[in-house]
């Protein structure tokens, strides 16, 4: 582009636009052709005006593009009869400045295009002095669309500011730098800290209405972890770029503390970057004492059981040992007496005979009755020989009761058990068998009682119809549900699986020895 080589002062205006004209047209030997090939290509729209008429006097080719003129039909008129201004206190503003500081930067102003569109422009200009007077050098970037879309981001953040405001659980949001962006009203009533008091602090600031210190939340965990902190929790678990945790927060509420359940999550763009983090918290005091209390009173329970349990056993061992002390020495002596009087009384007295055979005949089974109920109630066998030696003999009792075949496989010694495992086991053994004979239709029974690492396991295996998944968790089955608390009591695991073509498999694992589980 060229300019006039001298002023032209004095000169009507209609004069000094056509000798202007002519320079932009190259006529004056002043402009560069590097500075033409910067100007013709900008991106940008670019211009060169008259400052006091406003005639343009240059165009490239995006404010050709952008205003819907022609280079030709741009030059030569000035940009109010183009009807470039929308508001033409904007121009005035402008060339004033211009006129003091040489420059303006930056501005955001309102023109419209040549059909008539309004377009927010970013606009700069620079005052420039020629040989033949002043010039306004001016460049433009349509910031429309940009506006638009930071009008629909502050809508967007507005609403998600409502939403985090009336939030009910405790709420508060950090950028990347780790300072307060949002702080909802139920953030304030938990932490009796104002937002206007929080908001834009960082430093872990946060964290002093909970701890009475700065130091990591949640909130600062989501990016990296940190054991140090993690290990402070009572609970904690990551789901990719989320955590939920539980901790007493000591400073709460005056210093009473409170039980505090959290979860914080990152915030991402759109390119998967964290740009900040959002972190909920709800107090669960109440619901932790009233979980604590549960667990209290279910222990209790379970002591209660196991001690109704314990106090059973003895009753059925001191039962058993009535029986077979008492009533069967009485009845052994009884046996003995007719045995005894069976000899003295004459061949001839056959109706007198035929009663001492008949009430030896009783004292035989009600000494089998007493045997088997003394059994059943604590068996000697178990006391005696261990646990080994009474599920055999258990098993033994099964298979000719019941017909069903059965096999039994002992691996290892289990003879250093102790006497309340070893009964609770042998309980177990005896529901297990109880349930085939109830409910299976099996023709075969296996188990198998295996020692070694500590352990003992016994495996109750039938090939009858096989249990459901409902039946094993239906609360109904009073015989499964005594099993479990019977392995609960010390300290072991059960395990019950079924299915219509493999029948049904009791497991149960329990120590040697060991305290009970509490």
């Amino acid at each position: 582009m060229k300019v006039p080589s001298k002023t032209m002062e004095g000169q009507p205006a209609a004069d000094r636009r056509r000798e202007r004209k002519r320079g932009a047209d190259g006529d004056v030997p002043e402009f560069q052709d590097l500075y033409r090939s910067f100007f013709e290509f900008a991106p940008d729209p670019m211009g060169v005006t008259d400052p006091d008429t406003g005639v343009v006097l240059d165009a490239n080719k995006a404010f050709e593009a952008w205003s819907g003129y022609s280079r030709e039909e741009l030059l030569g008129k000035s940009t109010v009869e183009l009807g470039f201004w929308v508001h033409e206190k904007d121009r005035q503003a402008i060339i004033r400045r211009l006129y003091e500081t040489q420059c303006v930067e930056g501005v955001e102003i309102d023109w419209k295009t040549g059909e008539g569109q309004a377009k927010n422009v970013l606009f700069s200009a620079k005052l420039i002095d020629t040989a033949h007077g002043k010039l306004v050098l001016f460049i433009g970037r349509d910031i429309t669309e940009r506006k638009k879309m930071e009008q629909v981001l502050r809508e967007s953040e507005r609403r998600l500011s409502d939403i985090i405001e009336f939030l009910p659980d405790a709420t508060f949001v950090i950028d990347r730098e780790g300072t307060v962006i949002a702080w909802n009203r139920a953030m304030e009533v938990m932490s009796g800290v104002s937002k206007k008091d929080m908001i834009g602090k960082s430093d872990h600031a946060y964290a002093v209405p909970f701890y009475g210190r700065r130091r990591k939340l949640l909130i600062d965990m989501v990016g990296e972890a940190d054991d140090n902190y993690e290990s402070k929790y009572i609970y904690m678990k990551r789901n990719g770029h989320t955590i939920y945790a539980e901790a007493f927060t000591e400073a709460l509420y005056g210093g009473k503390g409170a039980c505090l359940w959290g979860t914080a999550a990152a915030l991402l763009d759109e390119h998967g970057n964290r740009v900040g983090a959002i972190e909920s918290i709800r107090d669960i005091t109440d619901h932790s004492l009233a979980e604590e209390r549960l667990r209290s009173s279910f222990e209790e329970l379970r002591r209660l059981s196991a001690h109704i349990e314990e106090v059973r056993e003895n009753e059925r061992a001191a039962i058993a040992r009535e029986l077979h002390d008492v009533l069967g020495q009485i009845l052994a002596v009884i046996n003995m007496d007719l045995n005894w009087l069976s000899k003295k009384i004459p061949p001839h007295e056959k109706a007198l005979l035929g009663k001492v055979a008949s009430a030896l005949t009783l004292v035989k089974q009600a000494t089998r009755t007493i045997q088997r109920v003394s059994s059943g109630l604590r068996p000697v066998v178990l006391d005696d020989f261990g646990l080994a030696a009474a599920i055999d003999h258990a098993l033994k009792e099964f298979r000719d009761q019941t017909g069903i075949t059965t096999s039994l496989v002992i691996d290892g010694p289990v003879t250093d058990m102790d006497k309340d495992r070893a009964i609770a086991l042998y309980r177990i053994f005896q529901e297990a068998l109880t349930n085939v004979m109830r409910h299976s239709r099996a023709t075969r029974v296996e188990v198998s009682l295996q020692a070694g690492g500590g352990n003992v396991q016994l495996m109750v295996t039938d090939n009858g119809r096989g249990i459901s998944k409902q039946q094993i968790s239906d609360r109904n089955s009073l015989g499964i549900l005594g099993m479990r608390e019977r392995v609960s009591f010390i300290g072991g695991r059960i395990e019950i699986s079924g299915s219509g073509s493999a029948g049904t498999r009791i497991t149960v694992d329990v120590p040697l020895k060991g305290t009970e589980r509490q």
